[in-house]
């Protein structure tokens, strides 16, 4: 990793620096070992709401003071919760950076959780979850979830629940934080224009200094089972075409089939010249849209197809995906496919690497699940994959059970109606 430093402070966080010279921006992110995979029905949600709430009032900072302050300085901040993960950014310009050093610091370590501020948070994320429903895909998505994932935190959403984020209180969140939001715990990544020497003052002035909370974090990985039988479930809304997901069980994050996945995707999925677009969209006239890909946590995966289209070609779009699928199987990928499908990563790779932000967050990523080498050598795995590694790997997803979901018009036999 050229122009890379890894290092450890004191406390035991490791902080991973990338200087990238002449741009005149850094980005700072905390990465933080948590999320939806940490949950149980009774705390569901809980990751999400401190990710609003430690924007709310620290030691140093009052309730909305940080956002307005931060961007006073030319900044950008935001966050993100996800399956396994949470993670919080700054991107600023470089004569600025102390400051992102210092609000991270404060959110991560010294957030207050006001009983007050909570009980305001609280609507916020109702809304949220209020509005997730005015997406056609969304109950299909948690049918889907509930389903794949069954007997695993996966199973859950991310956003929550009505009744548990009613139900948090400020002794909830304190206790959740200071069980995951450990120095230990957590991965500090620094990209861009800034001297070492500034990195190394900063990250230890203002994450090196917490004395890590005695607790036991040991990892205990989460088995996803294998679907028992097909199952099929229809959802019916004021909507004028359908909206499709099939779902497939598939390998998780840790391991070198998410190299061979990625590049399956790029061949079902990449642009115009995908398989998928090719013949269902361009060639048929089938479909308004259509994707094919995967999607990988720590402990568990998915590969979905997503489509959309008039109802009335609904069985023959099942059958053409069935025979593309068939085909992969086969092995019926020629070289040029594959080419083209490692050029098009590569290239996506090079270009998302020219900004800090996205840098930081590959790092971040990679570092914080465990799987350094899906950014130290991405561009080495992904040139290895063979088409016979695409051809066993698909068989082993597609010959098992799959959920289809879909959300149809209500006029095409809503049994409500």
């Amino acid at each position: 990793m050229p122009d890379t430093k890894i290092f450890e402070l004191s406390n035991k966080l490791e902080t991973i620096y990338k200087e990238i010279n002449g741009i005149g921006v850094v980005t700072v992110q905390i990465w933080v070992n948590t999320g939806l995979v940490n949950e149980n029905n009774k705390n569901n949600g809980i990751s999400h709401i401190i990710e609003h709430m430690v924007f709310n009032g620290t030691q140093k900072y009052k309730p909305n003071e940080i956002p307005i302050f931060i961007e006073s300085k030319g900044a950008l901040i935001n966050a993100g919760t996800s399956n396994d993960f949470t993670y919080y950014y700054i991107t600023l310009p470089s004569y600025q950076v102390e400051y992102a050093f210092d609000v991270l610091s404060e959110m991560i370590f010294r957030a207050l959780f006001l009983q007050e501020e909570l009980e305001k948070e609280k609507p916020a994320v109702l809304q949220e979850i209020k509005r997730k429903y005015n997406n056609p895909i969304y109950e299909m998505s948690q049918h889907i979830d509930t389903n794949l994932f069954k007997k695993t935190p996966y199973a859950m959403q991310i956003i929550g629940n009505k009744k548990n984020v009613l139900s948090f209180t400020r002794e909830n969140l304190l206790t959740y934080y200071a069980h995951y939001y450990q120095p230990e715990n957590m991965k500090l990544v620094i990209v861009g224009d800034l001297e070492y020497k500034k990195v190394q003052e900063f990250s230890n002035r203002y994450f090196g200094n917490t004395v890590p909370y005695e607790t036991d974090k040991n990892y205990k990985p989460i088995l996803q089972q294998d679907l028992p039988k097909d199952i099929t479930k229809n959802f019916y809304k004021d909507i004028m075409q359908e909206y499709a997901l099939i779902a497939f069980k598939a390998p998780h994050l840790i391991g070198d089939e998410k190299y061979v996945l990625d590049i399956l995707t790029e061949i079902l999925s990449g642009g115009e010249y995908g398989l998928l677009n090719d013949r269902l969209k361009d060639k048929l006239e089938i479909v308004t849209s259509i994707f094919g890909g995967y999607s990988g946590c720590k402990d568990a995966g998915s590969f979905v197809f997503y489509y959309t289209c008039l109802p009335e070609n609904d069985k023959i779009i099942i059958k053409e995906i069935s025979l593309i699928i068939k085909s992969v199987k086969n092995g019926d990928i020629n070289k040029e496919m594959l080419s083209r499908a490692k050029n098009r990563l590569a290239s996506q790779i090079v270009f998302q690497r020219e900004k800090c932000s996205s840098e930081a967050f590959d790092i971040g990523y990679s570092f914080t699940l465990g799987i350094k080498d899906y950014y130290i050598d991405y561009l080495e795995k992904i040139n290895n994959v063979c088409i016979e590694d695409i051809a066993t790997l698909s068989s082993d997803i597609f010959n098992k059970h799959y959920i289809l979901s879909r959300t149809l018009p209500k006029n095409c036999g809503d049994p409500k109606q």
